[in-house]
């Protein structure tokens, strides 16, 4: 009989073989953990029981980690039964039953924003002997000048993805495509990395590998990214460091204390999982939401009314 382990890689190399990375990631640190809490890696799926399942529940929990995180490697796990039941493993219960008592949603975060203030003074502090740190500030600023562009969409930027001055490309994480005006600010962030990206597919110099090795390489980059930011944070005086996601959520709450409508703010970020806000979306277009970007921008730099010529970027 298959074990859950040996049934688990096989997910995993399925999901790598097919480009998958990330998913196969969360499955192999779900499968790792459970067979470290059970302790038997010849366990097979007949042998769960839901009270198993709560005790690995409350053996996350003494391990210091946090509800989310539980209920992910709860998703994955349950994910993982449900296709071995698919495929004719046996169990004892059934797959809803064994999880029935877990919990397997999500608690909101604290989402971290920073004000304006905060990010100019990010901007305008003095990093050129320090060219590493340099990169990860501008990577930041660009976040937050291309309206709050995840690092994992930013990465995997290519410059076939820029027409006209305007970047279009899918979310990583939802597959939905966006479309984001150049602002000046941000042409001069993607002039300034050009050349050290010219022999690359991508728009920046974070990947040079796609595939497996490429989501390792993605991996890597995004620990030092935040390593830096938590530097620069200290720079500026910031009792509480800056994160990836700062950028983006930095964005929203500018935008909307500027007045900007909530729904045009969900579309400017992608966001698909808000059905009242998708109501509104077909009325807005790119020129709407550049505008809001300007207005966010402005909050930023002075300097509001320079030129958009200014800005315009070419990647040939």
């Amino acid at each position: 009989m298959k074990t859950i382990y040996t049934y688990a890689y096989s997910l995993i190399t399925e999901a790598k073989q097919t480009g998958r990375y990330s998913t196969a990631g969360i499955y192999t640190s779900t499968i790792n953990s459970f067979i470290r809490f059970a302790q038997n890696d010849e366990l097979t799926f007949d042998a769960l029981t839901p009270g198993f399942i709560k005790k690995y529940e409350e053996y996350l929990l003494t391990e210091g980690r946090r509800h989310n995180t539980i209920s992910a490697y709860m998703r994955m796990l349950r994910s993982i039964s449900y296709q071995a039941a698919e495929q004719g493993i046996p169990f004892k219960v059934s797959v809803e039953e064994l999880f029935e008592f877990v919990f397997t949603g999500y608690e909101p975060t604290v989402k971290r924003a920073v004000p304006p203030a905060i990010i100019r003074k990010l901007a305008q502090l003095d990093l050129d002997n320090r060219p590493a740190l340099c990169f990860s500030r501008d990577i930041f600023l660009l976040s937050f000048y291309l309206r709050g562009i995840p690092f994992v969409d930013l990465a995997h930027l290519r410059k076939t993805d820029v027409k006209y001055n305007t970047i279009h490309y899918y979310r990583q994480k939802t597959r939905q495509q966006l479309s984001v005006y150049i602002e000046p600010y941000a042409g001069q962030i993607l002039r300034k990395y050009q050349k050290r990206a010219e022999d690359s597919p991508y728009l920046l110099p974070i990947l040079s590998f796609s595939g497996e090795k490429g989501y390792k390489q993605y991996k890597s980059a995004l620990r030092l990214y935040n390593e830096h930011l938590h530097r620069l944070s200290k720079m500026i005086g910031m009792n509480t460091p800056l994160t990836s996601y700062v950028a983006r959520h930095s964005w929203a709450t500018t935008a909307k204390e500027e007045g900007v409508a909530i729904s045009l703010i969900s579309e400017s970020l992608g966001h698909t999982s808000e059905k009242v806000t998708h109501v509104y979306l077909a009325s807005f277009n790119n020129n709407a939401m550049s505008k809001a970007n300007r207005k966010v921008i402005a909050t930023i730099h002075s300097d509001k009314n320079r030129k958009r010529r200014n800005g315009i970027f070419k990647t040939a």
